[in-house]
């Protein structure tokens, strides 16, 4: 009862809430979509295996009646080459050839004619299907039968001796025909009895009985049924019916007229025909060696029935496919549905699925979209606002920490210039320059108008320093700039190199007395940019390295020592991304090498 009631209820849940679409329903469509994805491919497959099923039926049946008449020609021709064996040794008989040359053979009281009319009863009685035997002697024009001697010229039956010529063929000739215009037809088979080369001096004629042939290959007596299977025996011509299972054939020779035209006789055929109001399966035969034409007709009823069997039970096995797809379709509607189900409740429960979208009569999965684009929307609105609250930070620290390094660049300069003016009080042109040169750095350095700058930009304003700090130490440094021309548009930041420049120049060139070099270079790699500021300086060790490095990570330290290394590392970093700015390595040229690395923007 239980399980009744949960199903009642699942029910009435699906029920209303189909109502509530209006039918439009996602679960209404998964499952008719289910319904004809399980029912069609099966339907399809049970007609195909039925089409399938019904044609080998017919190639069975085809088959069939095929090798019923491969054994029936077989039986028959069995019969008919014993028989032509059978005139060819009574043509070689002891006792025939001996008759053979006498001038009379009822006058001949031998023993020789004894003997043969004994042999032929025996023959005759040990062949049921033999009807009698004839030997024909042309030189006493006498006919010898098991029953004895007859003049040929009171012999009743002569049809088959009529063909008797001295000069005929020596070998088998078969006939059919009537004996004395009655039923049953005869198969008669011809040997000439020859003595020597030159001619022949009688003929032996075996005559078969038709109708107890077909007893003898077990087609049976005639019949008058209709649905059983028919044996016919035509000669090569078409006009004669040598032997039929079915009587009445024999006399409606109208009913034989639709036998003769069903096609090509050259080797066998099989075709379903439809002959005397009924289809039937025809195989026929045709034979070389006895010049006979076989045919067997087989109803088609038998096959009909089979087949409307086979209908009945793909039909049945169609109507339980059907049930079967109905539930399983409705089983996996209801299980793909319920993820479904459980995200319109948390949708509803969070307030993002409106009444509006249930009056618009959408189906599910349109409101879950409609929710998520208006979700989507919000979320984009907020997160506009909050890159540009980011950006205004980001600009925020960048002035700060720009206006770090101005004082502390300004202070270095001005120190600069205190002892260029106690070298050369006698005289005032490098105060001069040195003096306009501090004004197009002060200019650039404390310029507001971008933070951002093409690299071009920047090498210059390294170049005036270089020139400004040139006057402190008289020569003793030199500027090496390897900048591909292709890099110098790259967007970088102000005030990148100028503290690298001065880092390398008063903790590594400082106490060199002569041969201070910088080198500055620059390649490009895919999206990224780097440029490498390498000195000759004194060098630092490994552990001192370490400790550069870490310095530069701690965006929280505070001192005076590389102030300028960490500013501009944590700069790159906010405008470019934490993956980028300082790396700091030992040069090959024996000082510290500096890696800005940036992206083009």
């Amino acid at each position: 009862m239980r399980w009744k009631m949960k199903i009642s209820r699942s029910a009435s849940r699906i029920w209303d809430y189909l109502k509530d679409y209006r039918f439009s329903s996602i679960l209404l469509k998964y499952f008719l979509l289910l319904f004809i994805c399980l029912v069609l491919p099966v339907t399809v497959l049970n007609m195909w295996f039925g089409r399938q099923q019904r044609e080998r039926l017919y190639q069975e049946f085809i088959k069939r009646n095929e090798a019923s008449l491969c054994q029936a020609y077989g039986n028959v021709y069995s019969v008919i080459l014993s028989t032509k064996n059978l005139t060819y040794s009574l043509s070689v008989n002891r006792n025939v050839k001996y008759l053979a040359s006498r001038p009379s053979v009822s006058r001949d009281f031998t023993e020789n004619l004894e003997s043969l009319t004994d042999m032929l009863t025996v023959i005759k009685n040990a062949n049921a299907y033999i009807d009698s035997i004839y030997i024909y002697f042309a030189n006493s024009d006498e006919v010898v039968t098991d029953l004895g001697v007859s003049d040929y010229g009171e012999f009743r039956d002569k049809d088959a001796l009529a063909l008797f010529s001295r000069d005929m063929p020596r070998r088998n000739v078969l006939l059919s025909r009537i004996k004395r215009n009655q039923y049953p037809y005869l198969l008669t088979v011809l040997y000439p009895v020859s003595i020597s080369k030159d001619s022949n001096v009688g003929l032996v004629a075996v005559n078969l009985d038709v109708e107890k042939l077909g007893d003898y290959i077990g087609s049976g007596k005639y019949r008058n049924t209709d649905q059983a299977p028919r044996l016919l025996i035509f000669d090569h011509t078409m006009e004669t019916l040598v032997y039929s299972d079915e009587y009445r054939l024999f006399r409606d020779q109208e009913e034989l007229e639709q036998l003769k035209d069903l096609g090509d006789w050259e080797g066998s055929f099989s075709r379903v025909c439809t002959l005397w109001e009924n289809r039937y399966v025809v195989s026929g035969l045709e034979s070389g060696e006895d010049v006979l034409r076989y045919l067997y007709l087989s109803t088609m009823q038998e096959f009909e029935e089979q087949n409307r069997e086979a209908d009945t039970r793909l039909q049945q096995v169609m109507g339980l496919t059907g049930a079967i797809s109905l539930i399983l379709a409705f089983c996996l509607a209801v299980w793909v549905y319920r993820p479904v189900k459980r995200t319109l409740h948390v949708l509803s429960e969070v307030s993002m699925l409106t009444e509006w979208d249930r009056k618009e009569h959408v189906d599910e999965i349109e409101a879950i979209q409609r929710s998520i684009l208006s979700a989507k929307k919000e979320n984009d609105d907020l997160n506009a606002q909050i890159q540009e609250r980011i950006i205004s930070l980001h600009n925020a620290q960048i002035c700060a920490l720009q206006t770090q390094i101005n004082p502390h660049f300004l202070f270095n300069t001005l120190e600069a210039i205190g002892n260029a003016s106690a070298l050369l009080m006698e005289g005032d042109n490098e105060i001069t320059e040195m003096t306009y040169t501090l004004g197009q750095l002060m200019r650039i350095s404390l310029s507001n108008e971008n933070y951002l700058v093409p690299l071009r930009e920047e090498l210059e304003h390294v170049k005036l320093y270089v020139k400004l700090v040139e006057f402190r130490f008289h020569g003793r440094l030199c500027l090496h700039q390897e900048i591909p021309e292709a890099l110098k548009g790259e967007r970088i930041l102000k005030l990148t190199l100028q503290p690298l420049i001065e880092n390398s120049i008063q903790h590594g060139l400082a106490g060199k007395r002569s041969g201070g070099n910088i080198w500055l270079r620059g390649e490009k790699r895919g999206k990224d940019n780097y440029i490498y500021v390498v000195d000759n300086g004194d060098g630092i060790t490994e552990e001192v390295l370490q400790r550069l490095r870490g310095h530069l990570g701690d965006s929280a330290l505070t001192g005076s020592r590389h102030i300028g290394m960490r500013n501009v590392d944590q700069r790159l970093k906010l405008v470019f991304g934490e993956e980028y700015g300082l790396f700091v390595s030992a040069s090959e040229e024996g000082g510290l090498c500096v890696t800005v690395r940036f992206r083009t923007l």
